[in-house]
């Protein structure tokens, strides 16, 4: 939440300029998506529901900007103003500006540009940097303003998505409707994951890395520009969450390594390349992972226990002074040990709680009754299905690494939030493909007893 200083600072509106201005945009990318959509559908079946995809991810994202603008303002309205007024200098003196815009944070010094005190102490590192930046290119689309600037972002944001829905229904073409629950329909993911925010960008950008990992792997098309999407989507996730990162590229890479024995052809040959490969996957894995936190700052992985400590008080003491609804593992101790002590409550306050009892507000109530169906649809399936279940999850290479993924970054999220609201942004990338896994398993298990009668 912003203070009353910021708020007054920003004073932002929706007037009708801005209203006007979002259905034009609005026009304009429904009749290019309509394009779009009647040139794939022939080959793509699953393109029937681009437009409905589209419509979430675009109205979420206006929900979004209606709320941050008119009833709970938060740091949205303060990467949109930063933008404002880095546009601002960059009009005064367009050579200097231009150069700024393509330096680190570490490069520049705001303070000497006139820049003013509000976004001079909101921006204060290369992840809010870099976003400030991308808002800087999409408002001379979208004519300087709120609304517009939102609804192009989430269209945007909306293609990284899709595209791994799309690769998705290749692999599943009888699942493509359950899929898009999964993947566009998950109230919180359309609201929290829509409007003008880190986690919108760092979830499209592992929609792209699930696409281009499946094209490698899966499909064995597209190679080289599925390899400068990956560097593009990891560029992105190691500047703005970093930690996300630590936990989706092992992930993939164990995805990608189940898949070799579908590239490599004879027995003999497997058996001696595939030890060799995976041990090559893991000691880059570790590399990269290490090069890659020397420059997350506080995320680093040497510095996560601090960091995750220092989320810890500040989620906790928002909860006892702002009535954000929190909650606590117990006491925790910040060792391997500990970690795996409080890692089945960790896993089940980020998929299954808030619950009902513990609803404080709005935001939390949408979450609680979320959770709740989650809860009952994970129940039904583990009573209906019970070992099926198991075997599905553990012989379906795609369904694990969903799974292993989600059950990963939702403990260690679980972990890091001690309050609901941010948990619900947090969860997001886990909460996403733990859905679609368990959708897919009731459909696997549902066909296979089918075949059985």
């Amino acid at each position: 939440m912003l203070s009353e200083d910021n708020i007054k600072y920003i004073d932002l509106h929706l007037g009708l300029y801005d209203i006007c201005l979002a259905v034009l945009f609005f026009a304009v990318i429904y009749i290019i998506a309509y394009y779009y959509k009647r040139i794939k559908i022939d080959n793509n079946p699953e393109y029937k529901y681009f437009i409905l995809g589209l419509t979430a991810k675009v109205v979420g994202g206006f929900m979004f900007a209606l709320l941050t603008v008119y009833f709970m303002p938060g740091d949205s309205l303060m990467y949109y103003q930063a933008s404002i007024d880095i546009f601002k200098f960059f009009a005064k003196n367009p050579p200097e500006g231009i150069e700024m815009i393509f330096k680190s944070y570490e490069a520049i010094d705001l303070s000497s540009k006139g820049v003013n005190y509000y976004t001079l102490d909101f921006i204060n590192g290369n992840d809010i940097w870099l976003l400030v930046k991308i808002l800087f290119f999409i408002n001379f689309l979208s004519l300087f303003s709120y609304g517009s600037t939102t609804i192009i972002f989430a269209s945007l944001s909306f293609i990284g998505l899709w595209k791994a829905y799309s690769n998705l229904c290749k692999i599943y073409p009888k699942y493509t409707k359950h899929l898009l629950i999964g993947f566009f329909f998950i109230p919180s993911i359309v609201f929290w994951g829509s409007g003008v925010l880190k986690d919108t960008i760092t979830l499209s950008c592992m929609g792209w890395l699930i696409y281009a990992f499946s094209n490698i792997f899966i499909f064995k098309r597209r190679v080289l520009f599925s390899i400068l999407i990956t560097i593009i989507s990891s560029y992105f996730i190691i500047v703005l969450k970093p930690y996300i990162l630590y936990v989706l590229l092992p992930c993939l890479l164990i995805w990608g390594q189940t898949n070799l024995k579908n590239l490599i052809k004879g027995s003999f040959i497997r058996i001696i390349l595939i030890p060799m490969i995976v041990l090559t996957i893991s000691v880059s894995t570790f590399f990269v992972l290490q090069n890659i936190s020397i420059g997350a700052g506080k995320y680093d992985i040497n510095k996560l226990e601090q960091t995750l400590e220092g989320f810890q008080s500040w989620h906790g003491y928002l909860a006892e002074t702002q009535d954000q609804s929190g909650y606590t593992l117990g006491e925790m101790e910040f060792t391997p040990l500990g970690y795996l002590k409080v890692a089945p409550a960790a896993f089940n306050v980020t998929f299954f709680r808030p619950y009902l009892w513990e609803i404080r507000n709005v935001p939390t109530l949408i979450g609680a009754l979320e959770s709740f169906l989650i809860l009952l649809f994970v129940v039904y399936l583990l009573l209906k299905y019970r070992f099926q279940f198991f075997r599905i999850m553990f012989k379906n290479k795609d369904i694990l690494f969903m799974m292993i993924f989600a059950a990963i970054f939702g403990i260690v999220v679980g972990v890091s939030s001690y309050n609901f609201g941010a948990l619900s942004r947090y969860k997001m990338p886990a909460q996403l493909l733990f859905v679609t896994a368990l959708l897919l398993i009731y459909n696997i298990a549902k066909d296979e007893r089918k075949m059985l009668k």
